[in-house]
């Protein structure tokens, strides 16, 4: 049995949730897991770029569902995938996980979280049980 150390579980979201950080959307990808305290994504990356972001936004694909301007820090951002091959034009096209954690989140953006948690996610409700 592998026991969570962080302070809040990691959940599944469905197929269709995605990350935007920046105002720019700098770097939008599928978000891997979430929980009430950050999220992790992948994304293709593009040229490196050493950013700060300071807020993300989180919907849905293909549904009005839509969280924005939620405060966060960027945690890690790694490379998932390494291609062997030097070619600097297929390596723009690195696949990289970045993990960020909510800041102080308002009242009213808890709530829209916990609603996209029990709404979008697989494994709410044995987490809720718990």
């Amino acid at each position: 049995m592998i026991i969570e150390r962080r302070r809040y579980s990691r959940l599944s979201p469905y197929e269709n949730a995605f990350a935007a950080l920046g105002s720019n959307y700098s770097k939008v990808g599928k978000i891997k897991n979430i929980s009430r305290g950050g999220l992790a994504f992948e994304y293709i990356a593009g040229e490196a770029n050493n950013l700060h972001f300071s807020q993300v936004d989180i919907f849905l694909a293909g549904h009005t569902f839509y969280l924005y301007n939620f405060p966060c820090r960027m945690v890690y951002d790694i490379e998932v995938h390494v291609p062997h091959v030097s070619d600097k034009y297929i390596r723009l096209l690195t696949t990289k996980r970045c993990g960020i954690q909510f800041g102080a989140l308002a009242k009213d953006d808890k709530a829209q979280l916990t609603f996209f948690l029990e709404a979008y996610t697989d494994s709410w409700a044995s987490q809720a049980n718990s």
